[in-house]
């Protein structure tokens, strides 16, 4: 068994799930922990059976036992030194998601980076292989804010898109918050079909780094509209991913290298991990 553990709450995107799923479907036993449990529902809908809402990472080791596999995506008190070496030794196995550029890996833990490399360091990047599969393309334009919208910043930025698109809601927004956005959107589609639409899409235009290679992987042209920092920045620069800005016609909108992705991507960083495990 391998077990995973995703930091999760209904103010964040669900960037981290989604990319932790991603390599929890190239194994055939996993165990899912995330922070929240409308999260861990969500899980399952993205394929993972065994999935739990745990509220703290400190209920992990009510979970697993010492010894055990953990894949570990989470910037929960890893300042904290000593926490972070407890983590380590407890665990036969520490396997640690980053994306931030400027993270070092441990003595002891095994760190999956888009850009380190190194002794006992995987570099890829996880996207879920159902995207690169084929799948028929429809030529609506598609927009995905995010999973959360807290503030309602898309109420602010909506009127500007020109009303070319079509929306999936996020998995966190408000109840009756999509006819709040529906006026601005050709149609809004629940987050329960957030996979279906991304597969098949053929323009994308998406405030979600994690959302834009997943579209990418899937054929889309897309466009990324960036909320504020992100540990993505830079992998998304390398892609040449284009940025969005108010009047950008669809037709710039671009692919990605797709073969590039793969052979850079999960199935990929799995046959990396099988050498540790």
């Amino acid at each position: 068994m391998i077990y995973l553990y995703v930091r999760t709450d209904n103010r964040r995107d669900l960037d981290r799930l989604r990319r932790t799923v991603a390599l929890a479907r190239e194994f055939d036993e996993v165990y899912l922990m995330t922070t929240d449990f409308r999260a861990a529902l969500y899980g399952r809908e993205l394929g993972i059976q065994r999935t739990v809402g745990i509220e703290d990472f400190r209920n992990i080791s009510q979970i697993c036992q010492r010894g055990d596999i953990l894949i570990f995506d989470s910037d929960e008190h890893l300042e904290n030194d000593h926490i972070h070496q407890e983590m380590i030794d407890y665990f036969g196995r520490f396997i640690r998601i980053s994306y931030d550029p400027a993270d070092r890996r441990r003595e002891g833990e095994i760190l999956i980076s888009p850009y380190l490399e190194g002794e006992g360091i995987v570099n890829g990047i996880l996207i879920d292989r159902r995207f690169f599969q084929g799948f028929e393309k429809g030529m609506e334009p598609l927009f995905f804010w995010g999973d959360a919208d807290y503030e309602k910043e898309l109420l602010e930025i909506a009127p500007r898109l020109g009303g070319s698109f079509s929306l999936i809601e996020g998995l966190y927004f408000f109840a009756g918050y999509d006819d709040e956005l529906r006026e601005f959107f050709r149609e809004v589609y629940p987050p329960e079909e957030y996979l279906d639409l991304l597969r098949g899409a053929g323009l994308l235009l998406t405030a979600s780094p994690q959302t834009a290679l997943e579209g990418g992987a899937a054929g889309a042209r897309v466009a990324y509209l960036p909320k504020g920092e992100s540990e993505y920045e830079k992998l998304l620069g390398e892609l040449g991913l284009v940025r969005w800005r108010e009047g950008l016609p669809l037709q710039e909108f671009r692919e990605l290298d797709r073969e590039a992705l793969y052979h850079r991507g999960t199935l990929a960083i799995r046959e990396a991990l099988e050498a540790f495990l």
